[in-house]
């Protein structure tokens, strides 16, 4: 009995000592987030945990089934500054300061102090904590600063080229037909795998960029019974390609938490976790195959081609005057070994594939709630484009469609899978200017340039500013060719990232994005179906609400895409 009474006693003890440590930490950080000098809010949970990484989409749904739990929702769901852009700076300020136990996070929403903490690069250096989840393979180009993350950049830099990115135009045009096919012909009515279809067509596109192979469209279903159709065994690299990175990027972080080798043998763990550590060591095993295969194809003077292997593979061997190494050791030319080629192959693939897949579920469902737009885009389509026949549209085309150009960056503005750029004072204590006023940032905090804040705020948008309208983009002209489209990349508008930070795969995204556009729009249109009793506006408006309606799991992506459902139609001239 007595010991009963102890088991009893220990186990009690547990979540209370739990509460007071959690308590210890959150007091300790509460006066470091004080002496900043910026207003303060607490949060009773750390945003950026393992745990609340993977429970916090459970929590917060069950939290919407019970009374008074909209504030709680508010705060905690994961993506929160996506939902709510530039309102909580409107009641907190331009600048302030999130207390967890985890740690404190400086929100900025003020063009001048980001710009100026993007400047000072050896101050506020990137939290490499917060994107060790893609150390899957190894340190890469994301996960690296300094004189380690410039060799990985070097190589990055001559990797994405023009001829790779007229690579992926060609690719985005070929499936986004596809897709548009399977859509109309295929797939169950009304649709309602927006964000599973535009997945397969980002993981299609950057098979042929990654490794410049070309693979058929076809919907999950369809995919999945093919699988069964000719056993597991007897999968061709293409499929086992997709299919490992698309479970590796949902099973992302599980594989962090658990690792590779103890998810394929822990025996307890979902058959979901256990099959991505083997996803993991499918990919490296393909792309190490490709690697040597290209090293064979260097050493017999063949011709390189587009794709992103080649390229990154004869960026080492040229470095290296032809001898790429297959150790550890770091030198000074900008070589990478072939475990970081594997590194950076993969975050390419991650930022390639969700970024675009996403972003694009984000435009359909926004064109879906806005037809005129899919008119006035279709104009342009077809001003530049004499042909229905997409193999004949050449890559120049790409750039004259600023209107598409326009349907994109006004989805990035309102609606950027990234939602923050994600800094940390180091081991020393920063000074940040606002208004004339100097607030000395304690060490090893987070600050974070909150973007959908930036990309909203009406002082620089306007009053309707939370309005999702591409026109805003061009300037309004008697005919297409004289329309004005502003960069892509400015201080106050920076979806890609600017100055050193610039994504080196800009141009690759736009290009598969303009493509899809083009490929879709042409000659069809997309519309809402509407639900019992409701009309085709309430559906538009229904369909708008929720491709807003944002939370972050990895990235920010539309929160129940399954509930969008839609229908694609041949457009009468």
């Amino acid at each position: 009995m007595l010991s009963l009474l102890h088991m009893f006693l220990a186990l009690s003890a547990l979540p209370s000592a739990l509460v007071l440590w959690t308590l210890r930490d959150l007091g300790r950080n509460y006066a470091k987030a004080q002496s900043i000098g910026l207003p303060v809010t607490v949060r009773f949970v750390t945003p950026g945990g393992p745990l609340w990484m993977i429970f916090s989409p459970l929590v917060v749904r069950i939290a919407t089934y019970l009374p008074f739990t909209k504030s709680f929702i508010t705060k905690y769901r994961r993506g929160w500054e996506c939902r709510e852009r530039y309102r909580a700076h409107e009641e907190h300020g331009e600048l302030f300061t999130i207390c967890t136990p985890g740690g404190n996070y400086v929100k900025i929403s003020n063009f001048d102090v980001a710009d100026d903490i993007l400047k000072r690069k050896d101050e506020f250096g990137r939290d490499l904590e917060a994107f060790a989840v893609l150390n899957i393979y190894g340190k890469n180009l994301a996960t690296t600063e300094g004189k380690e993350w410039m060799r990985h950049r070097k190589v990055a830099a001559v990797t994405f080229t023009e001829k790779n990115a007229e690579l992926v135009w060609g690719e985005a045009l070929k499936e986004a037909s596809q897709m548009l096919e399977y859509w109309r012909d295929r797939a169950k009515k009304p649709i309602r795998t927006l964000a599973q279809d535009t997945q397969i067509f980002s993981l299609n596109v950057l098979a042929a960029a990654l490794f410049d192979r070309s693979y058929p469209f076809e919907g999950r279903e369809e995919s999945e019974a093919r699988e069964q159709a000719i056993g597991a065994n007897a999968k061709n690299g293409a499929f086992g390609y997709r299919e490992s990175i698309a479970t590796i990027l949902h099973m992302i972080v599980p594989i962090m938490v658990f690792g590779e080798k103890k998810l394929r043998e822990s025996w307890w763990l979902p058959k979901g976790w256990q099959k991505a550590g083997y996803a993991v060591a499918n990919f490296r095993d393909y792309v190490t195959h490709l690697i040597n295969e290209e090293r064979v194809a260097i050493a017999q003077g063949a011709t390189s081609s587009a794709n992103l292997v080649t390229n990154l593979v004869r960026a080492c061997e040229d470095e290296s005057s032809g001898s790429l190494k297959t150790d550890n050791s770091t030198g000074s030319k900008a070589i990478l070994t072939k475990d970081e080629i594997i590194s950076d192959l993969f975050v390419f693939a991650f930022a390639g594939n969700d970024t675009t897949a996403l972003t694009l579920a984000y435009i359909l469902a926004e064109l879906a709630a806005h037809p005129a737009m899919q008119d006035w885009i279709s104009e342009e389509i077809r001003y530049y484009t004499r042909t229905e026949d997409v193999t004949r549209w050449d890559y120049a085309v790409c750039t004259k469609l600023k209107r598409c150009w326009a349907v994109m960056y006004e989805t990035l503005r309102l609606s950027h899978p990234i939602s923050q750029f994600v800094k940390n004072t180091g081991a020393e204590q920063r000074a940040i200017t606002h208004k004339g006023r100097t607030h000395i940032v304690p060490s090893h905090t987070t600050v974070e340039i909150n973007t959908p804040s930036l990309s909203s705020m009406p002082s620089h948008w306007g009053p309707e500013s939370l309005e999702w309208n591409p026109k805003r983009f061009i300037k309004p002209v008697s005919g297409f060719e004289d329309e004005v489209l502003p960069p892509d990349t400015t201080p106050q508008f920076f979806p890609w990232a600017y100055n050193r930070l610039v994504c080196p795969g800009k141009r690759f995204s736009q290009a598969e994005l303009v493509g899809a556009l083009a490929a879709l729009f042409r000659d069809h249109r997309v519309e809402p179906v509407p639900e019992t009793g409701e009309s085709m506006q309430d559906a538009c408006r229904r369909v708008k609400r929720m491709s807003e309606d944002i939370e972050q799991r990895l990235l920010s992506e539309i929160r129940e895409p399954t509930k969008i459902a839609l229908r694609w139609y041949k457009a009468t001239r």
